[in-house]
């Protein structure tokens, strides 16, 4: 049940079965295509030949490979994934449908291997064209002469200390790496710069950068439900005092004034406190009020944030301010703990 949960968070999760679904439907469907249009001539001489040639081996360990490449790929991609499953989820799916496209590739070479030989072919013919022969890989890999040729491609004027160069053509598979930048290149071209499909780079950076402070204030409301008066803390940030600010105005300006001077409530701005003047004091008197002083509690009107906010517009910017007609002290004067300064 957790892991359909996972699957359930990834973006179009939906298409890879029927990506699956559409390549097992095109196979068997060309399969079936292909078997009802065989002859029994054709079907005997098919049974007659042998199945190990060695061409399935060839394909297998091909594919083995590459799916063990892979795997690589995806040890480093754990590495991430540690911030999110679901990211681990589809790259394991897409491993999964990749795999399961080259084991139906792999069975499609094995049958027109066999094809191949019911024309009439050679074995020497065979051996020659077949994919992932043993001539096929030496041509892949870039070897297209014998090292008793080389003579032709021989640079007769580059002979550096006995070292001579060989003109060698570029091997397939770097030319297709090559081509395929250029392909790449064009396609880039126009989805991001004619037709704008994609975002560029800064629109994305703004983009991941909209989603982190959602992210951030997400983290900061859950952190803030935490904080009580043991471990309340004063901020000092403008945004944070500002928020403060808003919400002494709207909830505790009827008693105390909105300079804090004082009216049905105690001064604020002087060194007389009657519950103490510490962060934690002020934060516990909000919070849990004062019942018999009519002092309301506030914890089910204001979130822990909330009060930590209010708490620290109090002690950072109303105490020690100067109200237009302040309150005369009340309570027992109250000193703040300084840190020694350092030498």
């Amino acid at each position: 049940m957790k892991f359909r949960n996972y699957l359930d968070t990834i973006a179009d999760i939906g298409l890879y079965p029927m990506v699956s679904l559409l390549l097992f439907v095109v196979f068997f469907a060309g399969l079936i295509a292909y078997v009802f249009a065989l002859k029994k001539k054709d079907v005997k001489e098919m049974s007659n030949l042998p199945l190990d040639d060695g061409t399935l081996k060839r394909v297998l360990s091909t594919v083995l490979f590459v799916f063990a490449g892979t795997a690589a790929m995806a040890q480093d991609a754990q590495k991430p994934a540690a911030a999110g499953n679901d990211e681990l989820i589809m790259y394991v799916v897409l491993v999964v449908v990749f795999f399961v496209a080259l084991l139906l590739v792999s069975i499609l070479i094995q049958v027109f291997s066999l094809a191949r030989r019911m024309s009439g072919h050679t074995e020497a013919d065979h051996q020659e064209s077949t994919i992932f022969s043993e001539k096929w890989w030496k041509r892949f890999g870039g070897v297209t002469v014998e090292l008793s040729e080389e003579d032709k491609i021989l640079i007769k004027e580059h002979d550096y200390d006995g070292i001579q160069e060989l003109d060698n053509r570029m091997p397939p598979w770097l030319a297709l790496m090559f081509q395929g930048t250029i392909v790449f290149a064009v396609i880039y071209l126009l989805i991001y710069h004619v037709f704008s499909v994609g975002d560029l780079p800064a629109a994305e950076l703004e983009k991941d950068l909209q989603a982190a402070a959602v992210q951030k204030a997400a983290f900061l409301e859950k952190a803030g439900a935490k904080i009580d008066e043991t471990t309340v803390t004063l901020v000092n940030e403008p945004e944070a005092l500002a928020k403060g600010k808003v919400i002494f105005t709207t909830n505790c300006a009827a008693c105390h004034a909105e300079d804090g001077g004082g009216t049905v409530g105690p001064n604020l701005t002087d060194d007389y406190w009657l519950h103490g003047g510490d962060i934690k004091d002020v934060f516990r008197v909000i919070k849990h009020g004062v019942p018999e002083k009519g002092m309301i509690a506030w914890e089910k009107q204001l979130k822990p944030q909330e009060i930590q906010y209010v708490a620290s517009f109090i002690v950072s910017e109303l105490h020690g301010s100067k109200p237009a007609a302040p309150k005369e002290p009340q309570g027992e004067l109250y000193k703040a703990e300084t840190a020694p300064v350092a030498n």
